[in-house]
């Protein structure tokens, strides 16, 4: 009997922790926005933004394999809901995107001193008294890195941004080439998997 009690006072500890664990994980934020009026059925076909306007930070992504690797998802995902992808002339809409890093901090007071130092208490009763030193090291502090990544389609005709989505995700402190490629999949999937609204 004591056992089974002993059992199952273990297995509602363990739930209760994977429950915490899985309340404080960390996942990516998706937000989308576009023009209600726009009849987006009307459009057919695509092109990038940079291509059809040559400048500074174009050159850059050229050869920055990040940016190449969300253009090549958003291609295949944008070609896959049967949008042409065209290499001159001129298309229904261009796409844009911006990506940026930025390092963020995390602090956790645990406890109920807020700040660091040394803390006693002294109690007494029938059977002595009782002297308690303890130090708190203040709040915890972590750094993490996290990453935006911004895609806009214009309207060709009027230069206009008719659809944004952004996502905003913290980033592993490490990342091979396959935790990238997943994490633009991801990106790409959930941004555009409504595109175009109807």
């Amino acid at each position: 009997m004591q056992q089974t009690i002993q059992h199952s006072l273990v297995s509602a500890t363990f739930i209760f922790f994977t429950l915490i664990l899985a309340g404080c994980a960390t996942k990516g934020t998706y937000e989308v926005d576009y023009d209600e009026y726009r009849d987006f059925s009307n459009y057919k076909s695509f092109r990038w933004y940079d291509d059809v306007h040559p400048s500074q930070e174009a050159d850059y992504r050229q050869y920055n394999s990040s940016d190449q690797r969300v253009r090549d998802h958003v291609d295949g995902y944008l070609q896959k809901k049967g949008f042409e992808l065209l290499d001159s002339g001129t298309s229904d809409f261009w796409v844009n995107y911006h990506i940026s890093k930025q390092s963020n901090m995390k602090i956790d007071n645990f406890g109920r001193y807020p700040s660091a130092g040394a803390h006693g208490a002294v109690s007494g009763g029938t059977y002595g008294s009782a002297v308690a030193v303890g130090y708190s090291s203040g709040p915890s502090v972590k750094e993490y890195k996290e990453g935006t990544v911004v895609i806009d389609i214009i309207d060709v005709q009027s230069s206009e941004i008719v659809w944004r989505g952004i996502a905003e995700e913290r980033l592993p402190k490490k990342m091979d080439r396959a935790t990238r490629d997943e994490m633009a999949a991801v990106i790409t999937r959930e941004l555009l998997e409504d595109f175009p609204p109807r």
